[in-house]
C-alpha cells in the first residue's frame, strides 16, 4: 500500500464508524491539505512555495464548492497537472527567490481571474506566463569536474524543492610533478571555478609517500589571505597537499606528488641541449662527428695505399743478394730479382 496511507487515513477518519467527525460534516481543511501534500502523483513542485492551505483556499474561491465537492477536487487535480511540467525546472540557488515570486504571481493571477474567465483558461495562461518568466532567469554556471565544492553552481530543483550541489568529491586526483633536487618548483592551489573571497590556504606534506590519506600529512603553514601558490626551493620526494577553505568547510583539496630526481639541473640541461641539437639537424646533413670519422678513414686508407706502392716498387728494383752464386737460367732476361719480394716461376 505504501507510506502514503497515513495521510489518507487522516482524511478518511471522519467517515469511520463511531468517529464524531462524521457529524461535523466531513474532514477539516488541514486534512485535505495533508492529502494533497502526500498522495502519490501530486508533484512536489506545486508545494515548493506558499502554504498548501493557500492552494486549497484558491480552489474553494474559484469553484465556490465545499472541500469534499467533486468540483473542488477537480480544481486541485488541475493545479497538480499544470505543475507536472515544472519538474524539469532547475535554477541557480541565487534565483530561488525569483522562482518563488513567479509561482506566487501565477497563483494570485488565478485568484483575480476567477470571475472573468473559466478556470482552465486562466490556468493555461498562468502556466504560459511562468515559462516566459523562467526563460528570463540567469542560468547557474555548470559544475567543473573533477573535484571541489562549487557553491556558485548549486541549483534549486523544483522537482524536489531542495538545493542540490555538484556531485563531485572534495579531493582532487593526485598530480605527478617532476623536479630536480637543486631546482625550485611552484605549486598552485587555484581552482577553475568561482570561490568566495579571502579563503585561507593550508599546505601539508607527507614525506616519501604518494597518498591522499589526510592522517599521514603534517601541516606546514596556513595563510589567511596569502597567495594560492607555494614555491619549494629544495623539493623532497613525497606528496604535497593544499586545502582551500577552513578545516570544517573546505572548498577543495589538491594533491601533488613530487618525483624528485637527484641529478643536477645543469647536467639535465646539457643532455637536453645535445638532444635538441640532434633533432634539429637537417635530413641532408651528416653529423659532424660522422664527417670527421669518414675523413680520418679516407686519410689512413690513402697513406696505406701509398706505402704499399712504394714497397712494391722497391722490391722490384733491389738486386738479389740472398744467393750470389745462383746462375741465370737459359733464356732468362735481365738481372735476377729478389726472391723475397716476388717469387718468379
Amino acid at each position: 500500500m505504501g507510506w502514503w496511507w497515513v495521510p489518507l487515513t487522516l482524511v478518511l477518519a471522519p467517515w469511520l464508524p463511531g468517529n464524531p467527525g462524521i457529524q461535523a460534516g466531513g474532514p477539516d481543511l488541514w486534512q485535505w491539505v495533508a492529502l494533497v501534500s502526500w498522495l502519490p502523483g501530486v508533484h512536489p513542485c506545486l508545494l515548493c512555495f506558499g502554504p498548501p492551505i493557500q492552494r486549497a483556499q484558491l480552489c474553494h474561491d474559484v469553484t465556490g464548492a465545499p472541500l469534499n465537492d467533486p468540483r473542488h477536487q477537480h480544481c486541485l487535480e488541475a493545479l497538480v497537472e499544470a505543475a507536472v511540467p515544472l519538474a524539469s525546472v532547475s535554477v541557480g540557488s541565487g534565483q530561488r527567490e525569483a522562482l518563488r515570486e513567479i509561482i506566487m504571481d501565477a497563483l494570485h493571477f488565478l485568484e483575480k481571474q476567477k470571475d472573468m474567465k473559466p478556470f482552465e483558461v486562466s490556468l493555461q495562461e498562468a502556466v504560459n506566463t511562468i515559462w516566459v518568466k523562467l526563460s528570463q532567469l540567469e542560468e547557474a554556471p555548470a559544475c567543473v569536474p573533477p573535484c571541489g565544492y562549487q557553491p556558485a553552481a548549486r541549483v534549486f530543483q523544483c522537482a524536489t524543492c531542495r538545493l542540490v550541489d555538484c556531485q563531485l568529491p572534495l579531493d582532487c586526483p593526485v598530480q605527478d610533478m617532476r623536479a630536480h633536487a637543486d631546482e625550485a618548483i611552484t605549486l598552485h592551489c587555484d581552482v577553475p571555478f568561482a570561490t568566495p573571497p579571502d579563503l585561507p590556504v593550508t599546505w601539508m606534506f607527507a614525506k616519501d609517500l604518494r597518498t591522499q590519506d589526510l592522517a599521514l600529512f603534517e601541516e606546514l603553514q596556513e595563510s589567511e589571505e596569502g597567495p594560492l601558490s607555494l614555491t619549494l626551493q629544495d623539493p623532497t620526494p613525497g606528496t604535497m597537499a593544499c586545502r582551500l577553505g577552513v578545516l570544517s568547510e573546505p572548498v577543495v583539496r589538491k594533491y601533488f606528488y613530487l618525483n624528485v630526481s637527484q641529478e643536477s639541473v645543469e647536467a639535465d640541461h646539457g643532455l637536453q641541449a645535445q638532444f635538441s641539437a640532434v633533432l634539429h639537424w637537417p635530413h641532408s646533413r651528416t653529423p659532424l662527428h660522422h664527417k670527421a670519422s669518414l675523413g680520418l678513414g679516407l686519410a689512413l686508407g690513402s697513406i696505406a695505399l701509398v706505402l704499399l706502392l712504394v714497397a712494391a716498387w722497391r722490391c722490384r728494383s733491389l738486386p738479389d743478394l740472398s744467393h750470389p752464386w745462383r746462375s741465370h737460367r737459359p733464356g732468362q732476361q735481365g738481372p735476377p730479382g729478389d726472391s723475397r719480394c716476388l717469387d718468379s716461376p
